[in-house]
């Protein structure tokens, strides 16, 4: 009777979790206040080894650059890089490569002038969530005030992302083989009972 029960239930649950792993919430709308950073990987699992590019774009004319730090799972930060602002595109136009996220913001809300600069990091060799933060700098009035500190920091944005094991079809393999071996064990305690 227990089994009639629990197969049901794992199939279901199954069916849930694969239909959710791809649900993320887009970065990009948060360009209504003003600042936004998002990664060509977001909401999506990274295979470990793939390059992920972060972009980060402004509708405030005085940021000067974007400072990239990239954190590993452990908090470390494994990169940190300055890159200068582009000049601004005026919106529904992109930059060419960027993800749909900013495409679709950039369709919904014409007419706005974007300054963006983007940084990649190659190659990441460590599982986990991974954080990419952007700095947004204007050096030309280095007195802004951020959290009560001077800086000429005028805004701090981040995001994450996922990197995950090489396997073959990715997650999917992953979570059948750990509800397959859920499902044998249960069909193994049944037997034994018998």
């Amino acid at each position: 009777m227990k089994l009639r029960f629990a197969l049901p239930v794992i199939l279901i649950s199954m069916i849930l979790f694969l239909a959710n792993a791809n649900i993320a919430q887009a970065q990009w709308p948060a360009m209504s206040s003003g600042y936004a950073v998002t990664t060509n990987w977001h909401g999506i699992d990274v295979p470990i080894g793939e390059d992920i590019l972060a972009i980060a774009g402004t509708t405030d004319d005085a940021v000067d650059n974007v400072t990239f730090k990239w954190l590993d799972p452990g908090g470390t930060v494994r990169r940190e890089f300055d890159v200068d602002i582009s000049i601004g595109y005026e919106t529904p136009i992109v930059p060419s490569g960027v993800p749909q996220d900013i495409a679709d913001w950039a369709d919904n809300n014409q007419g706005i002038i974007v300054y963006y600069a983007q940084d990649t990091y190659e190659d990441p060799d460590m599982i986990g969530d991974w954080a990419v933060q952007a700095y947004f700098n204007d050096e030309d009035d280095p007195i802004k005030t951020l959290r009560g500190k001077n800086s000429d920091i005028i805004a701090i944005r981040a995001t994450s992302f996922n990197v995950v094991p090489e396997v073959p079809f990715g997650t999917i393999v992953i979570s059948l083989s750990m509800f397959g071996t859920l499902s044998a064990f249960i069909l193994k305690k049944r037997h034994n009972m018998n």
